[in-house]
């Protein structure tokens, strides 16, 4: 099973900047997830929120920013909102990235960016399934995932319309009786967000693909104890 720094080591790192992936490289995570977002200027850049307020100390929604206001933000210990090939470039082949897109309309940009950096590997995911379907019709071989909280007749009819290789699903939807339901639908699951060991073991005794986690260093120990 794959273990997934979730926004980079973000139980004790500024998540989603180069410290916090390059710290999950150092423990040996199998995956990194992120998110991704644009600025005004279509640049596509790694923060979660569409207002910068939480994790950095501006204000201000991502899309309404210059890359080049966003990136004098500090983002946490004097670490910047890196942008989507500076995480590429600093990954390289080292491990899988889960590429989380959370804004519409930015999917060229992002699909230019992954192609420029061909050793990196990666699927991309999105809880906007309207999402999915245009990096499809842009790509027909993207490696495509479903984020959702529940399992459903819906969630499978999307994912065979997009071709989708899995599905990544909310750790209490993940039930005994999923696995079943998943494997007929020819998808894998990774499970979202998995901190404590008794979870991951849960998770990985039901035959999940992977978790995403904060603490990958004490997962990743658990584990293999």
């Amino acid at each position: 099973m794959r273990i997934y720094a979730h926004r980079g080591v973000s139980a004790t790192e500024p998540e989603n900047t180069l410290r916090a992936f390059a710290r999950a490289l150092e423990i040996g995570a199998d995956g990194i997830e992120l998110d991704v977002q644009a600025t005004v200027d279509r640049v596509p850049v790694v923060i979660h929120d569409r207002n910068v307020a939480r994790t950095t100390n501006g204000q201000g929604n991502v899309d309404e920013i210059s890359f080049d206001t966003l990136s004098q933000l500090d983002a946490g210990g004097g670490e910047r909102i890196p942008t989507l090939h500076d995480v590429l470039a600093l990954v390289g082949d080292r491990a899988h990235l889960d590429v989380e897109i959370k804004q519409g309309g930015i999917e060229r940009e992002v699909l230019s960016t992954l192609a420029r950096c061909p050793d990196a590997r990666w699927a991309i995911s999105s809880f906007d399934w309207g999402i999915l379907h245009a990096v499809r019709s842009l790509s027909p071989e993207a490696e495509l995932w479903l984020l959702s909280s529940f399992v459903s007749d819906v969630l499978f009819t999307h994912a065979k319309e997009l071709n989708a290789t899995a599905v990544s699903l909310f750790a209490p939807a993940y039930t005994n009786e999923s696995p079943a339901r998943l494997a007929e639908a020819g998808l894998g699951v990774v499970i979202w967000t998995v901190n404590d060991l008794a979870g991951a073991t849960r998770v990985r005794d039901l035959g999940a693909l992977g978790l995403c986690t904060d603490t990958p260093e004490s997962i990743l120990q658990g584990l293999s104890a």
